[in-house]
């Protein structure tokens, strides 16, 4: 990511890309709730490129969002699934990806406090210093069907 994102970008954008980041993380190496939780209270390091990382985040927001993610994660999986193309399998698409479709939809489902095109805004701005033009659309899509079923 270029370092013009940092304007781009608040707090909670900023906590979003961490979100991205730990989720990931947790993916590979595993890792529990609590010491998720526990490492973004000590230190935080937003990595936005190799010579660019922020330190601060929305940690009440950041605690919620993972939270929420990691304790819903078999539901948010089953909503991904159902909008998921039958050529596709979601066990297919690139780790990054599937991260931002988690917390995207977590945040469509469990955190209603949110405007939807917040959270498509902020998600697709993550997903472009990630993935090419067309993976981009796909994300939108899947957050765009997701947000649009019925709870």
């Amino acid at each position: 990511m270029q370092e013009k994102r940092r304007f781009k970008s608040g707090l909670r954008g900023f906590t979003r890309l961490y979100a991205v980041q730990t989720l990931y993380r947790n993916q590979m190496e595993g890792g529990n709730l609590e010491s998720l939780i526990k490492e973004a209270k000590k230190e935080v390091d937003v990595i936005i490129s190799e010579n660019y990382s922020v330190h601060e985040i929305d940690l009440n927001f950041f605690i919620e969002l993972i939270s929420n993610t990691i304790q819903n994660l078999n539901e948010i999986d089953k909503i991904i699934k159902r909008h998921m193309s039958k050529h596709w399998s979601f066990s297919r698409l690139d780790r990054v990806m599937q991260s931002l479709i988690r917390l995207g939809t977590c945040e469509l489902k469990f955190l209603k406090n949110i405007p939807p095109t917040v959270i498509f805004n902020e998600y697709i701005e993550i997903a472009k210093a990630f993935f090419e033009k067309n993976d981009v659309a796909f994300l939108n899509g899947i957050l765009n069907t997701i947000s649009n079923e019925s709870n």
